[in-house]
């Protein structure tokens, strides 16, 4: 295949296999102009981490939408911060908190910071086996699974449900509501991207957030207040004292479920694809569950669940030796970063005992680096040990799959996430 004028937002042939394309596009350079949009790509790793690091030079405004980011004005001159910050309101996605900085986003920041606590994440551990556990005892007797639906979409959504501390029946609804949900879908119509299940989910949760701050009144504290994690976040205020308004509490909530839905289900997938398809992988981590971190790291950097992100240069600067105009967008891979040869020698090999092996760029670098990273660790952790715990001779179902040699596998048509639709396993029970 060729992918000379591939367009990596809109081109369905690339989601099979990003790498191949990435490669093509770092065989020209680490920072390679593309065909269309005037976007300027980023695939090497040290080229990435400095973008990732620039914020003078370097605006996350469009980190949803990236190179399909449409500006309400024309760029001018070789610096359009303030046109930029001025017309925040009307770019697609800019009120998200990836899409925001400086003092604002370390201000939303801060609210979800006591949110993942190593204190609380301890807390929670309980919870994470409990919950792990009762999903698999949904499908254990079949010895069959797709791990995509029925194990790690319900296991993200519950997670984050008990992490804000919502009811059963909440937490239900969630799961329903989140099930098959992708986010950016290349296919999506603006007005089809809006009607995402999360302005659902916001909706209950902007209920659930009004009732909590209504009980905090000093009339009706003794009455009604509720001692939970959602009315933590309701009585939470920013660093300077001032409380953050409904609306970015409801938005910080949403994107809980977001974020931590999608990344965790499919990083989940991603690792029980290198788990069913290499035997002596799954033996080690069975002789040694200890291993299962090590694993993790590699995961991550291997096929972590991130694909792209983006950027649009504010300040005409030069990154990797192209001079990068103000109001260019950059496509930004932490996937292509991870595969770059001239940080991670033999970059395709699965390999456990990889030096620096958390020096992989899954999470991202500087003041947007994921703030949930330590939730999924303990997620994905957790799940591999519990299901390879009840799980034996876990294999790829070839009725789904294909035979060895010949293997399928359909992934969702996003420029966001590498994300399967359906990984069909076998097992033995335990």
């Amino acid at each position: 295949m060729t992918y000379e004028n591939a367009d990596w937002y809109t081109d369905v042939s690339l989601v099979d296999d990003p790498h191949a394309y990435f490669d093509s596009l770092r065989a020209r350079g680490p920072v390679v102009r593309l065909p269309y949009r005037d976007v300027v790509a980023v695939v090497g790793y040290e080229e990435t981490v400095q973008l990732m690091l620039d914020t003078e030079h370097f605006s996350e405004i469009n980190a949803v939408t990236g190179g399909l980011v449409e500006l309400p004005f024309t760029p001018e001159g070789d610096d359009i911060t303030e046109a930029l910050q001025a017309n925040r309101g009307k770019i697609a996605f800019a009120d998200q908190i990836v899409a925001e900085c400086g003092s604002r986003h370390a201000d939303l920041r801060s609210i979800l910071s006591r949110l993942f606590t190593p204190s609380r994440l301890k807390a929670l551990q309980p919870q994470l086996l409990a919950t792990a556990e009762g999903l698999i005892d949904e499908f254990h007797a079949d010895g069959r699974v797709d791990i995509v639906r029925q194990y790690g979409g319900p296991f993200g959504a519950l997670v984050i449900s008990d992490l804000l501390g919502l009811s059963e029946e909440t937490r239900g609804k969630f799961r329903a509501l989140l099930e098959g949900a992708i986010p950016v879908p290349m296919d999506a119509t603006p007005e089809e991207m809006m009607k995402n299940p999360l302005a659902s989910v916001g909706k209950d949760l902007f209920g659930l957030i009004v009732r909590r701050r209504i009980a905090n009144l000093p009339l009706l504290r003794t009455l009604l207040a509720q001692d939970d994690i959602l009315s933590d976040l309701a009585r939470a205020t920013y660093p300077d004292g001032s409380k953050p308004s409904l609306v970015d509490l409801t938005s910080l909530a949403a994107f809980l479920f977001g974020a931590g839905q999608d990344t965790t289900n499919r990083l989940l997938a991603n690792g029980f694809k290198v788990i069913a398809t290499r035997p002596d992988i799954q033996q080690e981590l069975r002789a040694n569950p200890a291993r299962i971190e090590d694993f993790l790291e590699e995961l991550l950097r291997f096929d972590g669940s991130v694909k792209s992100g983006g950027r649009i240069c504010r300040k005409t600067t030069t990154l990797g030796g192209v001079e990068i105009k103000a109001g260019t967008p950059i496509l930004m891979s932490h996937m292509a970063a991870n595969r770059d040869p001239a940080r991670f020698p033999d970059p395709d090999r699965f390999d456990m005992d990889r030096p620096k092996i958390k020096e992989h760029l899954a999470f991202g670098r500087g003041a947007h680096t994921c703030i949930g990273a330590p939730l999924a660790r303990r997620e994905v952790a957790t799940s591999i040990q519990r299901l390879l715990a009840r799980m034996d001779n876990v294999r790829l179902s070839e009725a789904h799959h294909g035979p060895e040699g010949a293997r399928r596998f359909e992934y969702e048509p996003t420029y966001v996430l590498r994300a399967l639709k359906s990984l069909h396993l076998e097992f033995d029970p335990v």
